[in-house]
């Protein structure tokens, strides 16, 4: 990420996490710290998919449920939002 550093300054990141029980939240806490100390924007929202491995299909591919895609949209969303508003910064 600090290879890139200039190209990711004030945009916005959004995080999908994935594991047991809590979803990989707690990496995903940490990763928004490390972010920002990239001038980088980190969204409150995020995707957390819990117990992936109960999700997928028999090519083992993930299927997403409806908490996962609501999930999806309002990062997405507020991504958008905050794209715009950091473009003056660029």
């Amino acid at each position: 990420m600090n290879y890139v550093y200039n190209e990711w300054n004030y945009k916005p990141c959004g995080f999908v996490s994935y594991g047991g029980v809590s979803g990989g939240l707690r990496s995903a806490q940490v990763a928004k710290q490390l972010v920002t100390t990239l001038k980088i924007m980190p969204m409150v929202e995020g995707v957390m998919v819990q117990m992936p491995w109960e999700s997928l299909d028999d090519q083992r591919r993930f299927l997403a449920g409806e908490q996962h895609t609501g999930s999806a949209n309002a990062m997405l969303t507020e991504m958008a939002k905050w794209s715009e508003a950091l473009r003056v910064l660029r």
